[in-house]
């Protein structure tokens, strides 16, 4: 499994940046594989969470926002880290596992959770000030969120509920989606499956299909199940209209009549221009046939 951590450093010039860990070796710049329209997905200035498979075989964990206590840089300002995992798909129960500490650990009424203890405080401990970027990151302690995961047990993986949802990002619904990834594994789609975030507007989110979405903007109370793309879609047609509307219905002819059209003019236009001699010819044929 692959490990990127982006930060920091104190300094003014030690801006943010993506360090690949390697065991036993420094950090070295590389950009984890999230493409832009993945970032664009999530609000950077807030806390997010992303699961994706981005192919066949690879899974990613996207933690963005982990704003730990004390981490400030030249102008006092928060130093914010994020981490992405990216692994196979025979990895999924430790990116699941560590996808399902984070949605508990953003919850502060969760009694049974020690902030000593967290993920969020665990990465800091393992990132310290210095180096030539700024900030360095022990890859042992790093490693080791990994090997907790695989000695935690972890219940089979049902299948997943392949109605895709969202809702608000509100404490009841990330603990509810926290005990679905506990119990289900993830939908086989190359496709951002799980998004968290804060100030995304909902037709952002609802228009990629994502399995199970949480935003601020979301202006309902609980979930909503998001409907697959109709036969409308073809025609260009409004999503989610009823089509009972005699509105939707003059449209939906007016598509109808203007195809017809298309290809009655088509077909016109294609026996003009079909040579005279031929012309002559299926004129004869008619004659034959009618004596």
């Amino acid at each position: 499994m692959n490990i990127y951590v982006q930060s920091r450093g104190f300094d003014q010039d030690e801006d943010y940046r993506w360090q690949k860990i390697n065991r036993g070796e420094s950090g070295q710049i590389e950009l984890p594989p999230i493409s832009v329209e993945l970032g664009n997905l999530i609000d950077n200035d807030t806390p997010s969470l992303v699961l994706a498979q981005l192919s066949e075989e690879l899974l990613l964990l996207l933690i963005t926002g982990i704003e730990p206590e004390g981490r400030i840089d030249f102008l006092d300002r928060q130093i914010r880290i994020s981490v992405a995992w990216v692994g196979d798909i025979s990895e999924e129960p430790i990116l699941r596992y560590l996808a399902i500490r984070a949605l508990n650990e953003q919850e502060p009424s969760n009694s049974n959770l020690s902030l000593e203890n967290s993920l969020a405080a665990a990465i800091d401990q393992a990132i310290t000030f210095g180096g030539e970027y700024g900030f360095e990151v022990s890859p042992s302690l790093m490693e080791e969120l990994i090997f907790q995961s695989t000695s935690t047990p972890f219940p089979s993986s049902n299948p997943p509920n392949p109605t895709k949802k969202i809702g608000p990002n509100l404490p009841k619904l990330k603990n509810q989606l926290a005990e679905e990834l506990q119990d289900c594994h993830l939908p086989r789609e190359i496709a951002p499956l799980v998004v968290v975030t804060g100030i995304k507007k909902r037709e952002t989110l609802e228009s990629r299909g994502i399995w199970r979405s949480l935003s601020s903007l979301v202006d309902t109370d609980d979930w909503i199940e998001i409907p697959e793309k109709s036969w409308l879609s073809a025609l260009n047609l409004p999503q989610g209209q009823d089509l009972k509307n005699p509105v939707m219905w003059l449209i939906l002819l007016t598509a109808i009549v203007s195809y017809l059209i298309s290809f009655l003019v088509n077909l016109i236009s294609a026996r003009k221009k079909l040579p005279s001699w031929e012309v002559k010819s299926q004129k004869s044929k008619v004659k034959s046939e009618k004596t």
